[in-house]
């Protein structure tokens, strides 16, 4: 049997009582269902994703290697080696987890226009990807897009679908020069037919919102309830606008309790995450609180080392006068 057909998962049975494991070679596995083919059955298995327990699949040695860089945080070798077993895969299904993997790299090293290419190689390939939670959409609110990003982001405006929109709008909503054509189009994506598209577009209109007008704390509220509407794996981005929000209206508790989901959860854009914490920090140093600020201060240097936000940040000293940051 070649090593494609030596996949095996492990699904729960419909009625939940007890375990199958289908032996074969996986040819879709996408955020609906798994497909397995096996030796000598006719009809392939179509398993529905809740109902999967475990997937072992046979990966190539340059897959290994990628995946035992990564763990171990060597980004670099990790990058390419994810790019040699991409260029090997002959599986539609595989490709999509490398193409993953190099979004991840990318969203490590905080290079959010490589991230969106290959988020968009990603997720054109298939209507309903198993990754798509990690879309690498900027949620910031103050300063500038990055040149190269913004230049990317432009280009990604012609390619189709709601998902590139998206991506697209999110990146140039902080540029100068395209800022209001990204806003009528994330406000647009507002009634997107793709549910994941038009949730989180609603929470990246709120960056808009806090640009234009303080938001109230009605809006606050509203804001908070649709976050707690989401699924699990899409809060991270607008916990963190909320938190900057709530920031800026001197809920300082609230808002850094938003601030630490996504920096506990939402993991995979580190960069983002890192951010999350050192604001996280500053609101509870304004509350009075410094040794909890201090705590995550040096969480921030040891979670999120070489990042802006653990370059910027230091930690207090007990008996240093308070320093008060600018709003987020």
């Amino acid at each position: 049997m070649p090593a494609q057909g030596r996949d095996r998962v492990v699904v729960r049975q419909p009625d939940g009582r007890g375990q199958l494991t289908h032996v074969g070679e996986i040819t879709e596995y996408d955020a609906i269902v798994l497909v397995i083919k096996a030796r000598g059955r006719a009809t392939p298995w179509r398993i529905p994703v809740e109902r999967i327990v475990s997937v072992t699949t046979v990966r190539t040695p340059p897959h290994q290697a990628a995946l035992k860089y990564f763990k171990r945080g060597e980004i670099t070798l990790a990058e390419r080696s994810f790019q040699q077993a991409l260029n090997q895969a002959p599986r539609a299904w595989v490709r999509r987890e490398l193409l993953a993997g190099l979004v991840r790299c990318s969203l490590h090293s905080g290079d959010y226009r490589q991230a969106g290419s290959h988020f968009l190689n990603l997720s054109e390939s298939t209507a309903k990807p198993r990754h798509f939670p990690l879309v690498p959409l900027d949620w910031r609110i103050r300063g500038t897009v990055d040149a190269a990003v913004a230049s990317e982001a432009r280009a990604w405006r012609g390619r189709a679908g709601d998902v590139a929109k998206l991506l697209a709008a999110s990146h140039l909503l902080r540029d100068t020069t395209y800022s209001q054509e990204a806003e009528t189009q994330l406000r647009r994506l507002r009634i997107s037919t793709d549910p994941r598209v038009r949730e989180l577009a609603v929470a990246q209109c709120w960056r808009a919102d806090i640009k234009n007008k303080k938001p109230t704390p009605r809006q606050l509220d509203t804001w908070t309830r649709h976050v707690h509407s989401l699924p699990l794996d899409l809060r991270g981005g607008p916990w963190y606008v909320i938190g900057l929000a709530r920031f800026r209206h001197q809920q300082l508790e609230p808002a850094a309790s938003a601030l630490m989901w996504t920096s506990l959860v939402f993991e995979d854009d580190r960069f983002l995450a890192a951010h999350a914490t050192q604001v996280a920090a500053d609101a509870l140093l304004s509350d009075n609180q410094p040794d909890a600020a201090a705590t995550l201060y040096r969480d921030l240097r040891q979670r999120f080392a070489g990042t802006p936000a653990a370059r910027e940040s230091s930690i207090p000293q007990p008996n240093a006068p308070r320093t008060k940051r600018n709003s987020p």
